[in-house]
């Protein structure tokens, strides 16, 4: 296919009605800019096949969630039967939400996920949508939690014994991951979380390449702990273990309690379903990774058919079994009093106290998180560099920078800077608790927005949108009944409910979240609205031609001031901005000015 022209006819128009000292500065950097164009093309060997998308998806979704929520849901349940069902719901809920997925990015096969779908769907007001996507993501969407979990475990591993917490539903004396005795945990496990991530985003930002194979290794490795936790638990189910086998299959609730529950829970079962809930889908939360780096997927519409479904269908039947496996060797208090050590709990209950226990299971749930990082930094690294293309983010060319090998250097060097923040602050007894629930919680409001405007779509005949979409659609009933989990996932928890952490009040998580839309909406208030009647320009609309022959909206300004204003070089810069953010790109025309 031709590459389409890019058009600078209105760049030198600008440089032209600019200010006479001015002038040949920007005529030369029009000059050197047209001659040195950024390109962003993603080199052919470079570009993922099946298996390293459908690894991409395992890693992130394969975290420490299914090591240490199990305990977590327990409390929230008190059941057996109803833990399982958890389970089981969170993944038919990432399945479907899967297929509404599975039909936007077949469609619009190219990086971004959300973003792409939200501007695509609501395209007025203008940018309110994206604006409210890139405060969540690039403030709640970190690696901050696996980090710590890593370090954390690391911690364990030279210790030599894990230290399991005593909990009551969620009520614990010390809240969060432990902190191993006769170690300064606080700031080691905060310098070993920093130097990992640091280690992470220098490697996909300076060796992509061996970025994705450390990450497909890592995949494998999880898929074989998996595997090694399944066959462990059906040797338990056969009497083979060293502790006394617990009775949790005998009834829907299994035998005995896992703890008193608080004074309040009863009255407020469903909130604590909610929180139950929102750590499960934590667990599952990644099924969508493929979705932000279409771009660099080789045939992205056919591998995202084949590669996701069988990725999450793998992930979602391995949680399943590994929940059944833990159930038949340890008993509800156990579960349900073993903080974020549930797996080494499990195996000790096995195999009995021995040195694989206590030093190399730690080590090998460290790695899991290690990979999460890495699937999670390759991929939320791309969206951000996505925002700043557009100019949506302050300093957007430092974020939208791909020096020096063509990969996002820029927008993981922001994911690294949010999650370094958030590893600093707050103590990282609560951080894993606390960000994997305020994580959750924000991310299902985005994708509550993209299944109603996608269910929008299908049914009204005017957004074009069955004209637009390949053979791949959405069931709606599916896509109805993920919205109805979504929704309930978000509105239970502002009933009084088990808190996550002491420290923590219940009511913190939801607030937050809730306050996300309304700090997006700020912001693009400012940035749409305020700004630009302050520095005398509009910001309005273009379409940008891609490469493979679909289009983009994207932002442009016209000026609207008179004379030497200080809107003339602020929109220079940003339309310059705006040229060069995407090599296959054509910039529509600006209206004539009438001045």
């Amino acid at each position: 296919m031709e590459e389409p022209t890019v058009y600078r006819r209105d760049l030198d128009k600008l440089d032209a009605t600019a200010h006479d000292e001015d002038l040949n500065e920007a005529r030369d950097e029009s000059d050197e800019q047209i001659e040195n164009e950024h390109t962003f093309r993603i080199p052919e060997d470079r570009k993922l096949g099946i298996f390293s998308t459908s690894m991409i998806i395992v890693n992130r979704m394969i975290g420490t969630g299914i090591f240490s929520t199990p305990s977590s849901i327990l409390q929230a349940t008190n059941s057996t039967g109803a833990a399982l069902l958890f389970w089981f719901l969170g993944g038919i809920m990432s399945l479907f939400g899967l297929f509404a997925y599975l039909e936007l990015g077949t469609t619009l096969p190219r990086s971004g996920g959300e973003k792409v779908y939200l501007e695509r769907i609501y395209r007025w007001p203008k940018y309110l949508a994206t604006c409210i996507f890139a405060v969540e993501f690039v403030c709640f969407s970190l690696s901050t939690a696996n980090t710590v979990n890593f370090s954390s475990h690391l911690i364990r591993a030279a210790k030599g014994q894990p230290e399991k917490l005593k909990t009551n539903c969620g009520l614990k004396s010390t809240p969060g991951l432990a902190k191993p005795s006769g170690i300064d945990s606080e700031w080691v496990n905060k310098g070993i979380s920093i130097t990992a991530l640091s280690l992470v985003c220098l490697c996909h930002a300076f060796t992509p390449k061996w970025g994705i194979w450390l990450s497909n290794i890592l995949g494998v490795f999880k898929m074989i702990v998996l595997a090694l936790i399944i066959f462990t638990g059906l040797a338990a189910l056969a009497g083979r273990m060293h502790a006394p086998r617990p009775d949790n299959f005998s009834s829907f609730d299994g035998a005995g309690s896992a703890c008193e529950l608080p004074p309040f829970a009863k009255s407020t079962q469903a909130a604590n379903y909610a929180l139950a809930l929102l750590q499960v889908l934590y667990s599952y939360s990644g099924w969508e990774s493929a979705n932000y780096v279409l771009t660099e997927v080789r045939d992205a519409p056919r591998t995202l058919r084949i590669a996701a479904p069988m990725a999450v269908s793998m992930v979602m039947l391995s949680y399943i079994l590994a929940n059944i496996a833990y159930f038949a060797a340890s008993t509800k208090s156990q579960i349900a009093n073993s903080g974020v050590t549930v797996a080494a709990g499990f195996f000790e209950h096995v195999w009995g106290p021995s040195t694989f226990v206590t030093r190399v299971l730690p080590v090998v749930i460290s790695l899991s998180s290690l990979g999460n990082v890495f699937a999670q930094t390759f991929a939320n690294g791309r969206v951000k560099q996505e925002f700043a293309k557009e100019g949506v983010l302050p300093f957007s060319r430092l974020w939208a920078s791909d020096w020096p090998v063509k990969a996002p250097s820029g927008g993981i060097f922001l994911h690294w800077l949010f999650s370094f923040v958030l590893i600093i602050g707050p103590k990282t007894s609560d951080v894993y608790p606390f960000v994997t629930t305020l994580s959750t919680y924000t991310q299902s409001w985005i994708k509550f927005l993209v299944g109603v405007g996608l269910l929008y779509m299908t049914f009204n005949a005017q957004s074009g949108w069955r004209n637009e979409r390949t053979s791949l659609h959405a069931w709606p009933p599916t896509t109805a009944f993920w919205l109805i989990s979504l929704l309930f996932v978000l509105l239970a928890p502002f009933m009084k409910n088990t808190t996550l952490t002491p420290t923590i009040p219940w009511y913190v998580i939801p607030t937050i979240g809730c306050s996300m839309l309304v700090v997006g909406t700020l912001y693009w208030m400012m940035w749409s609205k305020v700004l630009p009647a302050l520095l005398g320009y509009k910001i309005e609309p273009t379409k940008e031609l891609l490469a493979d022959g679909s289009e983009r909206i994207n932002a442009s300004v016209r000026r609207i001031a008179s004379g030497r204003s200080t809107g003339s070089r602020a929109e220079y810069h940003l339309l310059r901005r705006r040229s060069n953010s995407g090599s296959r790109s054509m910039v529509s025309s600006l209206d004539e000015e009438s001045s």
